[in-house]
């Protein structure tokens, strides 16, 4: 019993002894095989708890400052405000000597301390902070990037000194050979970036403009959304690093992020209760709840813009614990909000559709802003997911997703629009064919009632007078001058009675119609007509033959009546689908571009042409004629 009590105590302390071992590092070895290794495993943490640790301290003394193993693929910390220390161990197990980069890929912690050690002394020491520039720094790139050289069978600890006073500590890291990275990285950062710029920018503009095109605030506020999105990752990626510095934006440092993190809630919020229509929720509490967020979130802007610049940090700098919460409390509500307003949606119907559509594009961005937010309070292990990368994916996937939909909703406007114009086309069709057709059945009635009312009287009162000359046998020159005017009047009566509604029209065609009237104005003597048809081997509609009849009878009036011209040329002409009418004069001729001289005649002419669904061009100028093509399209069908 005692043998296994022993036994059972020695492996305990076996284990302990292992695990004070474990805590001190596990040792990285380079072979010379790889060319960049991504948070390699053997990282250790340590926060400043209630005293300032110096390298000295910690290199010298490790079993009192113990670092614990950091957990998950990029370690995330709430700091507090707090720096913490982060310890590497790394042997060169080839014989060369070999140039390394440790990668930090951020570029907004307040500072950062980067110490070589070799045997508990410190053998190469270098700082970094936002604020210097990068042309200052030995590598030039926006994130902390730190060269070491590595002797052969060397072996070193890296100790790295994180300090952030506003909100969490992450530790995304890769160690490079120098080589690689000149080759590689640069070349493959910018074209990546550049071109995930360009994808934002192209949805920017084109969104911009499609809201000036269909005058949709939508739009504006889904390209203000992406552009506050890009803004985003480029202060997360520390693109902005340069006007950090002096503060060219009025703020600077980690600030200018969580600035362009509001902007990017309100632009999301504007463009959400635009998209779902909140405004015709029934519960008027969602868009109090977005009036607060966007309020809350503007007052927070200008608030930071007013410490920087005129208490220059004072209240950030006091009260830092206290903003870090808040501020982090408020990014983490409004995502929620959202979300749960656009399950609201799906749940009561409201734009079902697009709301389930919103929902599916969202969750890959809800998904990282969660595991985000629940890292950074170490709910959950860092890790990449919370990374920029991820977060770039998961707003192409998103921008990419509603573009779709918004171009869907464009391809819908404009099927609204093209129904809306052909309705608007057809009821001002109708409305034309209304008036055309009174005006015809006008034209008929007053023909009938001339004829058959006045003509008629006319011609019996004639009849009488003839009659009783005849009985009391009246040889009066007054009496027959009498007859003859009112024989005048019964044959021009029956002119009129014709010309407003030809028999020949009707019985013959309109190429019999032509022929008729235009023998009727060569026989006046007035004006010569040349009349060519070519083409008529069977009649058309009545209403075509008709409305043509009355466009050519407009234009003979309108040239007997304005043109002073002497020769007409009519030219009537079918094809397989169109009618052509051609109507030329030698006459004084117009200036088309004068409104002035567009009367009713003309305005009849294009009014009948229009109800036909054909063109017609006038060709004129003043003193050398006019020349009017009129093209009326068949439906042979």
């Amino acid at each position: 019993m005692k043998l296994k009590l022993i036994s059972l105590l020695l492996l305990l302390v076996s284990f302990r002894l292992a695990a004070q071992d474990k805590s001190q590092g596990d040792v990285i070895l380079y072979d010379g095989t790889w060319r960049e290794l991504e948070l390699p495993e053997g990282i250790y943490y340590l926060p400043e708890l209630t005293e300032a640790y110096s390298i000295e301290k910690l290199a010298n003394f490790p079993q009192v400052y113990q670092f614990q193993k950091a957990k998950g693929s990029v370690p995330t910390y709430w700091a507090g405000g707090r720096p913490y220390w982060f310890r590497i161990e790394l042997k060169n197990t080839t014989n060369m000597i070999q140039d390394l980069l440790v990668h930090l890929h951020l570029s907004l912690y307040d500072n950062v301390e980067f110490y070589v050690v070799e045997k508990k002394q410190v053998i190469d020491h270098q700082t970094l902070n936002w604020k210097i520039p990068q042309q200052n720094r030995r590598i030039k790139h926006r994130d902390f990037i730190f060269p070491t050289t590595i002797q052969p069978r060397q072996e070193v600890a890296y100790y790295i000194k994180l300090r952030k006073n506003f909100g969490s500590i992450s530790f995304p890291l890769t160690i490079w050979e120098k080589n690689t990275f000149d080759y590689y990285y640069p070349t493959k950062d910018h074209f990546g970036w550049g071109f995930i710029s360009g994808i934002f920018l192209f949805v920017f503009f084109v969104s911009v403009l499609l809201s000036l095109v269909f005058n949709e605030k939508l739009y504006l506020y889904y390209g203000i959304y992406v552009l506050a999105a890009l803004c985003f990752i480029y202060t997360m990626q520390g693109y902005f690093i340069r006007v950090y510095g002096d503060g060219s934006f009025g703020v600077e440092g980690d600030k200018v992020r969580y600035i362009a993190t509001m902007l990017l809630m309100i632009c999301n919020i504007l463009f959400i209760r635009s998209y779902l229509r909140w405004d015709l929720l029934k519960n008027q509490l969602f868009q109090w709840y977005s009036n607060f967020f966007i309020i809350s979130f503007s007052l927070l802007i200008v608030i930071s813009l007013i410490d920087n610049l005129i208490f220059n940090n004072y209240l950030f700098n006091t009260f830092t614990t206290s903003i870090t919460f808040l501020v982090s409390l408020g990014f983490s509500i409004p995502p929620f909000f959202v979300f749960g307003t656009t399950i609201y949606c799906i749940y009561i119907n409201h734009f079902k559709k697009d709301a389930t559509y919103y929902l599916l594009a969202n969750l890959p961005v809800f998904f990282v802003a969660f595991y985000s937010g629940l890292s950074t309070y170490e709910f959950l292990p860092g890790s990449y997911l919370a990374g920029i990368d991820f977060f770039v994916i998961a707003f192409l996937i998103e921008i990419i997703a509603l573009s779709g939909m918004l171009a869907y909703r464009v391809k819908i406007m404009q099927s609204i629009s093209e129904n809306l114009l052909i309705e608007k086309n057809l009821i001002q069709q109708q409305r034309t064919q209304a008036v055309l057709e009174a005006e015809e059945r006008e034209r008929i009635r007053i023909a009938r009632d001339l004829h058959d009312g006045i003509g008629q009287t006319l011609a019996a009162a004639r009849m009488t007078l003839g009659n009783f000359m005849s009985q009391k046998k009246i040889e009066s020159p007054e009496m027959h001058n009498s007859l003859d005017l009112l024989e005048d009047s019964i044959k021009e009566i029956r002119e009129i009675s014709h010309n407003m509604m030809p028999s020949s029209l009707t019985k013959f065609g309109l190429s019999s119609a032509l022929k008729q009237f235009t023998n009727k104005i060569n026989a006046a003597g007035k004006l010569e007509i040349e009349l060519q048809i070519v083409g008529f081997k069977e009649r058309f509609d009545e209403k075509i033959e008709l409305m043509l009849y009355r466009i050519v009878q407009e234009i003979i009036s309108n040239i007997i009546k304005h043109a002073e011209a002497k020769k007409v040329n009519i030219e009537l002409v079918r094809h397989d689908d169109e009618l052509i009418l051609i109507i030329e004069d030698d006459g004084c001729g117009f200036d088309t571009a004068n409104t002035e001289n567009h009367g009713i005649g003309l305005k009849n002419i294009a009014t009948r042409v229009e109800y036909l669904n054909g063109n017609v061009n006038f060709d004129s100028s003043i003193g050398r004629g006019t020349s009017v093509v009129i093209e009326i399209p068949l439906n042979l069908n």
